[in-house]
């Protein structure tokens, strides 16, 4: 499992180590029962300090994407996973629709853009 850090990026690293895990879910690369690297083992991995993993793994358990079973580690949760992430991925897309909008996108706009990701031309 290989992630990209950027270390430049406005987005916290923590929020950078969930979203990747979350899209190898929400894309089946990551099925339930899988074991994710150890807290160590990423940390190191990725050269950021262990309570930075804890935080992301912290959070993914606390809308159920994991759970971790004490001197076993961290696993990817079983079946309805792909629906929380999915309701999840929503409400951020309202939250920036929204932003969008009272920045003065026009509706036709928006939908344009949805449409071509659809469709998978994601480039517009």
């Amino acid at each position: 499992m290989n992630f990209f850090l950027d270390f430049h990026s406005r987005t916290p690293i923590y929020e950078q180590i969930k979203e990747q895990i979350t899209a190898l879910v929400g894309s089946g690369v990551l099925k339930a029962d899988d074991q994710l690297p150890s807290l160590r083992q990423l940390s190191s991995e990725l050269s950021v300090n262990i309570n930075t993993i804890k935080r992301a793994f912290s959070d993914l358990e606390v809308q159920g994407i994991i759970y971790s079973v004490a001197g076993k580690g961290s696993f990817i949760s079983n079946g309805t996973q792909r629906d929380v992430i999915a309701q999840s991925a929503l409400e951020d897309a309202k939250l920036a629709i929204s932003k969008a909008k009272s920045m003065g996108a026009k509706k036709n706009d928006i939908l344009k853009i949805v449409n071509n990701i659809y469709e998978g031309d994601e480039t517009t």
